[in-house]
């Protein structure tokens, strides 16, 4: 008897491991597909806002380097887990900028609960939206003026009968030559294009991307998991 009970078991243990391997398989064919859609759109916008092919090969390294490091994160997590925000704000920012320094305070402020968890599905895009608000603070916004600071706040919103929301507010300030709210963004404007158009259609999201006068104030609300596992991160 003991014996039909140690196959039965066995039998159970493959069954639940096939099963994992062909959601394992499932999720990968499913990222790779929505990798590749997201390195043709890079390399096409990329292309069509440089000045010349040195300008694009630049651009295009440096949003390779973004998706890069997303996908670090994303075969990071442990098994079944989830990329949190301030993972990936932290990623992304701490490539270009210092976060924090021994002799002198910090021009970056991030101020929100940690173990937000995202979409696994929404990481790589918002990685990407993250990616162009930060190089473009560096090359033209408060992280290119001395006096100029970046204050990144989030907070979830939960309301009744509607899904858990994760509000990101990005706001810069000291930039003393601020275009026009009517005038063109800087670097080719792929970026505000990205926050504008892609993170609504893509994820869902609603954004707010503005020229204030002493610099860029973009607000992004997006969607997150529904799941109990998330919800107790949420709030731990």
């Amino acid at each position: 008897m003991s014996q039909w009970f140690g196959a039965v078991t066995d039998i159970h243990d493959l069954i639940q491991l096939q099963e994992r391997q062909s959601v394992l398989m499932a999720e990968l064919q499913h990222r790779t597909r929505n990798l590749m859609a997201v390195v043709e759109t890079v390399i096409r916008k990329s292309l069509a806002s440089s000045r010349d092919m040195a300008d694009a090969r630049a651009r295009i390294d440096e949003r390779f380097g973004a998706l890069s490091r997303v996908q670090g994160l994303l075969s990071r997590r442990a098994d079944g887990g989830r990329v949190t925000f301030d993972a990936l704000l932290s990623d992304e920012l701490g490539a270009h900028v210092p976060l924090s320094a021994d002799d002198e305070p910090s021009r970056v402020t991030l101020d929100g609960p940690p173990g937000v968890e995202l979409r696994s599905l929404h990481v790589q895009i918002l990685a990407l939206g993250l990616h162009e608000l930060t190089t473009n603070a560096v090359k033209y916004g408060a992280l290119a003026y001395p006096d100029g600071r970046l204050v990144v706040r989030w907070r979830v919103r939960e309301a009744p009968q509607e899904p858990p929301h994760l509000l990101v507010d990005w706001r810069e300030t000291g930039v003393p030559d601020m275009p026009h709210a009517d005038e063109p963004a800087r670097g080719g404007g792929y970026g505000r294009q990205l926050i504008e158009r892609a993170l609504p259609y893509q994820l869902g999201a609603r954004t707010d991307y503005r020229f204030e006068p002493d610099g860029v104030h973009c607000v992004i609300e997006l969607p997150l998991p529904t799941t109990e596992a998330g919800s107790r991160l949420r709030h731990g």
